[in-house]
């Protein structure tokens, strides 16, 4: 009996390991998608079927599995949707394949009980830790009735009842401790891709993320026969204030900086830090002059910002810009880099503060 409920753990860590490497990449949580929600419950769902069908018979028609747990992890993750969609699963699997029954009937009302229960205790219970302890003492209790109800008091129900209790808080404490280093690997992972695509000091992408997006967005321009604008910034002077007032308050600048820029562009434009005082913004199917406009509105703000480095002291700052635009200045996408900084660094040229378009001499 020990060893079947022993395969029936591995199946379980097994299905849950498989599913850490689908989902690690994607949202699984409360707010995820519905259609996400329902993929879940019905992943769940096939787990519980899995252990079903590796049950250890006590009783010619009573089993004892860890097919709750499942469910357990299906409500603290993802809630509601899932967790109901996985239990009427393996309600009527259960009685599809093993028959109509009295233990079918109970197995069934204590799985959708148990759903319910869950969810309640998930609902209302903050703490990660308490919720599994509620719960397994929620399960373990409605297993214990549904038991009696089927089997009635004899020896025999005392020692599944022992057997069922000791495999099933084994096997959730396990489980607890596994599914929290897992989810603990997901967000280190994506603690990490983030940093590998953002700056770590304003929070945009870092020039690598911009150098992919530009990639990506070129060829959709192209596909889709749209526009694309190009704006790159520098801050005017940047040096000085470093030199004058510290690095401190060159990061506040910094900071401040990128907000503007990223709260006055649009809300799908990709903005980005490209290195030191450079900024950078990507404006998709944006034409020449609506560029322009964009990037003289920035160019204004910041320059009517006070810029606030500490309690007593406070500076201004201004910028320049330089714009290129496909196919209004650049014919050729893959210029457009160049052509702006050529563009940026004529702004600076003739006297700084002040948004340059590139004109294409030819």
């Amino acid at each position: 009996m020990f060893y079947q409920l022993f395969i029936n753990a591995c199946i379980l860590i097994a299905f849950i390991s498989i599913s850490y490497f689908g989902f690690k990449d994607r949202e699984v949580n409360i707010n995820a998608s519905y259609l996400t929600k329902i993929v879940i419950g019905l992943i769940s769902g096939l787990l519980g079927i899995s252990l079903m069908l590796n049950s250890v018979y006590v009783l010619p028609e009573v089993m004892i599995d860890f097919r709750y747990i499942p469910l357990l992890l299906t409500v603290v993750f993802c809630g509601f949707i899932p967790s109901i969609t996985a239990g009427i699963l393996m309600g009527t699997f259960r009685f599809l394949y093993f028959g109509a029954s009295k233990s079918s009937t109970v197995a069934f009302v204590i799985i959708i009980l148990i759903v319910l229960g869950f969810n309640i205790i998930s609902k209302y219970v903050e703490s990660k830790k308490k919720k599994w302890i509620y719960s397994i003492i929620y399960m373990v209790l409605l297993f214990s009735a549904g038991l009696f109800f089927v089997t009635g008091i004899s020896i025999l129900f005392f020692r599944i009842l022992v057997i069922y209790y000791i495999g099933n808080t084994f096997v959730a404490y396990v489980i607890y401790q596994y599914t929290g280093y897992l989810v603990d690997m997901i967000k280190m992972n994506n603690k990490l891709k983030k940093e590998a695509t953002k700056d770590f000091l304003t929070g945009l992408n870092n020039v690598r993320e911009f150098d992919t997006s530009f990639r990506n967005l070129s060829r959709l321009t192209i596909l889709k026969e749209e526009k694309l604008s190009y704006i790159y910034m520098d801050i005017d002077f940047f040096k000085k204030i470093n030199d004058t007032y510290g690095h401190t308050a060159g990061d506040i600048v910094l900071q401040k900086t990128a907000e503007i820029l990223k709260d006055t562009v649009r809300t799908f434009d990709v903005v980005s830090r490209n290195g030191g005082e450079e900024f950078s913004a990507l404006l998709l199917d944006c034409s020449a002059e609506h560029a322009f406009r964009i990037a003289e509105r920035i160019r204004k703000k910041i320059e009517t910002y006070n810029f606030e480095i500490s309690n007593d002291i406070s500076i201004d700052i201004t910028v320049s810009i330089g714009i290129a635009s496909y196919p209004y200045t650049s014919m050729n996408i893959d210029s457009l880099i160049e052509d702006a900084d050529k563009a940026l660094y004529e702004a600076k040229r003739i006297g700084r503060n002040r948004v340059v378009m590139y004109k294409n001499k030819d």
